[in-house]
């Protein structure tokens, strides 16, 4: 039942003109129903051609569980074009969805379904197309490690879509589970253009890198009696020539329970 009730909603999803690609790996099981959860993801490439450095993404969210399977955020994302003198924009509206499909543990792997739908708050010579993006998140503990995978599918919408396919990405995430404040992580996000039409690798985007992934309760932290501060730190290497040589990734996230 829970997998069909994912999938109408899902569906629905999809029917309107998502959205933004961010260097988050998205869990499965990261629906917390109860909490309000208050979050930023920043990321911002260098590169020793200026053309292809200073490109900046980041987002502000607000969302929550609405059911015990389903957790739904609001978005805004700000981005800036890599090369000097770029404006930042705020470029996208995004309706961002996850659904879980199993409990932790209940069978050999977690299993979440992701969709997101992105309008654009851009026009004239920096306008952007919609976008509807969706696909499965997976995750499998072993060990002391817990490894996610991420394969979406993009499809531009819109008067200014530049392609009509649907583009293929994907993230990975190995984590290995020291403590609560700290635990190393290495992450990976590509982009392996249209589907059924990909360049050669030299012409994706292929990154790696080496994460911190923390939460603090904010009791001790002196902010409050309830809640969590969750931080994720990270560098990514550009490994492809198409890929900036290094990027800065961060995020910060505020859990509130009411």
């Amino acid at each position: 039942m829970r997998i069909f009730q994912a999938f109408t909603v899902a569906a629905l999803l999809l029917t309107a003109p998502s959205a933004r690609a961010d260097y988050h790996v998205v869990s499965p099981s990261e629906v917390d129903l109860g909490e309000l959860e208050i979050e930023h993801n920043g990321a911002a490439s260098f590169d020793h051609l200026p053309a292809n450095s200073g490109a900046q993404s980041d987002t502000l969210e607000l969302g929550t569980g609405l059911t015990s399977w389903w957790h739904s955020e609001i978005e805004l994302g700000f981005d800036r074009d890599s090369g000097q003198n770029q404006p930042t924009l705020l470029t996208q509206l995004v309706w961002e969805n996850t659904f879980q499909l199993s409990e932790p543990g209940e069978y050999w792997a977690d299993v979440g379904v992701f969709a997101e739908y992105g309008q654009s708050m851009t026009r004239g010579p920096h306008a952007g197309a919609n976008e509807v993006t969706f696909g499965p998140a997976i995750a499998k503990d072993i060990g002391r490690t817990t490894n996610t995978i991420n394969l979406f599918l993009t499809r531009q919408l819109g008067p200014d879509q530049t392609s009509q396919g649907l583009d293929v990405s994907y993230a990975w995430q190995t984590k290995y589970n020291l403590s609560e404040h700290f635990s190393p992580a290495v992450e990976i996000y590509g982009d392996a253009g249209e589907l059924g039409r990909s360049p050669a690798l030299s012409q994706q985007q292929l990154l790696i890198g080496p994460v911190a992934i923390g939460a603090w309760k904010l009791r001790d932290l002196g902010l409050g009696n309830a809640g969590k501060l969750k931080y994720e730190l990270g560098w990514l290497f550009g490994t492809t020539p198409a890929s900036p040589n290094g990027t800065l990734r961060w995020r910060l996230e505020v859990e509130i329970p009411f």
